[in-house]
């Protein structure tokens, strides 16, 4: 389970570009403070943002309420699926054309077929994303406050996407298929422009081992971090000395991470 958790960050992080929930829909808000258990990449290394998290804490635990937070203006929607491991078979009883969006949405059944442990098949529908307005304002504040939040391989939550809707489905097994009933052209298609987040979609069949998120309302996908550390200790030159500024008077500021550090080669 736990390579599986990796194998879906990374693969969310090298076709999508983004840092995943997992499991999606998981209840995470902007200014949680979290860590990754599956993360760490050696003894000597620091952790990544792969696999499940645990909250630590939250700014307001903290006593840090007032971050302004700002709501993407319009929505995206993401596809995709893992290569030449995923399998569509579409019947409708119509040759419907995937690529016109003018085309009317009709009922079917669409058959998904995962042959390899780990497959994704992924569908977020209008996704909008929520984050925190001023990075270095709540800098100030964390110092201000003199919250010496320096946890070791801690990451705070600086924005959270979430979809009307989603459908999410995960093979644990080298061999899995799924038929959904219901709306199911727009999920055929090259984009999502065919459904709509009113389409009813539901499971009528399943074989194999299957981690799935059912079609489902307000699930949460994706989300940047920051991680916490120490500023640079200011050094001044006293009686043939160095006198290191101490460390509870050491401002803090927030590194952003980046996707490149989730494809990072896992050595556990």
């Amino acid at each position: 389970m736990k390579s599986l958790q990796i194998q879906y960050s990374k693969e969310v992080a090298r076709e999508l570009g983004k840092i995943a929930i997992y499991l999606p829909g998981e209840e995470v808000e902007v200014g949680d403070i979290l860590s990754f258990p599956f993360g760490k990449r050696g003894l000597f290394q620091k952790a990544a943002p792969l696999g499940s998290f645990q909250k630590i804490t939250s700014l307001k635990n903290l006593g840090i309420y007032s971050m302004p937070i700002q709501k993407s203006k319009t929505p995206d929607s993401y596809r995709f699926t893992s290569k030449q491991a995923v399998n569509f078979q579409l019947n409708t009883g119509v040759q419907a054309d995937f690529g016109n969006e003018a085309f009317p949405q009709g009922k079917g059944e669409l058959h998904i077929s995962l042959s390899a442990e780990g497959a994704i098949c992924f569908f977020a529908l209008h996704c909008y994303k929520t984050s925190l307005e001023d990075i270095t304002a709540l800098e100030n504040e964390i110092n201000t406050r003199g919250k010496k939040m320096v946890w070791e391989d801690t990451f705070l939550v600086t924005s959270v996407t979430i979809a009307k809707k989603a459908l999410i489905i995960q093979s644990n097994s080298e061999q899995s298929e799924i038929t959904l009933g219901g709306d199911v052209q727009g999920l055929q298609s090259g984009s999502l422009g065919t459904l709509k987040a009113s389409a009813k979609i539901h499971i009528s069949k399943q074989k194999g081992d299957l981690l799935i998120k059912d079609w489902s309302d307000e699930v949460t996908v994706f989300m940047d971090l920051m991680k916490f550390e120490k500023e640079t200790f200011d050094v001044a030159y006293k009686k043939e000395a160095f006198i290191h500024e101490d460390v509870k008077t050491t401002p803090l500021k927030l590194v952003p991470i980046s996707v490149s550090e989730i494809l990072e080669e896992h050595t556990h």
